[in-house]
């Protein structure tokens, strides 16, 4: 095998990404709505331009505020914190899958509801569910109590095709006011990534693969990271 050979079998897996990219992020406000019990961020001035001569800003919020991801310790005593879980699992191929029609607002995604996509998803894939619920971010007060969920049938299923990680444009993979944390404890204990409350630009790639850069802070031994999370067309 010459050389010419070796470097296009070496490059056979490469992919070509657009220049422009998809934001998925919500802004994170002191209005920014949050997960009921979880703390409202707040911005307090530390240092000013007037006393100091320089800026800076004391940010108080909750690990899981905004777009965020939850590392095994948010449900598993023993798991990863957000500084030991592998950055690989939150960056790769993904698929946008569209079940806003499939089920209404508040209800729960099945087995049955994803079982319909198996051909176009590939193993080691991030699968990302656009429900609307992020349609009504900033819009709607009870939307926090009432967001599409993913029922554990739906969890299992996700672990049963290899797929390393789930990003979903609601507040929680889990029904709001569950004890158990069943989908949670399903998806961490498996090794599953979880991204959740991406945002409405989500829609915008319904139907496409496209290439997901999703980076949360390296917080030391924290269940949890706000992340900055966006898309990039494959060409």
């Amino acid at each position: 095998m010459n050389d010419t050979e070796k470097n296009k079998n070496k490059n056979s897996n490469a992919i070509t990404l657009s220049r422009t990219f998809y934001d998925l992020t919500h802004m994170i406000s002191q209005d920014t709505p949050i997960y009921p019990g979880d703390p409202q961020p707040d911005f307090e001035p530390s240092s000013t331009i007037e006393k100091d001569s320089y800026n800076v800003t004391r940010i108080i919020m909750g690990s899981h505020s905004s777009t965020h991801v939850d590392a095994q310790k948010h449900f598993m005593m023993h798991g990863n914190s957000i500084d030991t879980e592998p950055l690989s699992k939150f960056i790769g191929e993904s698929i946008v899958i569209d079940l806003s029609g499939k089920r209404n607002i508040g209800e729960g995604i099945t087995c049955s509801d994803l079982g319909a996509y198996s051909k176009v998803i590939k193993d080691n894939d991030i699968l990302l569910l656009y429900t609307g619920t992020s349609e009504y971010w900033m819009k709607y007060e009870n939307i926090k109590y009432n967001f599409t969920y993913l029922e554990p049938s739906a969890a299992q299923w996700i672990v049963d095709h290899h797929i390393k990680c789930i990003g979903i444009d609601t507040f929680s993979v889990e029904k709001y006011g569950s004890k158990e944390g069943l989908s949670h404890k399903i998806l961490l204990s498996s090794s599953v990534g979880i991204i959740e409350n991406l945002n409405s630009n989500l829609k915008n790639l319904s139907g496409k693969r496209v290439f997901l850069v999703c980076l949360p802070l390296l917080f030391e031994g924290v269940d949890g990271s706000p992340a900055r999370t966006i898309a990039f067309d494959i060409i």
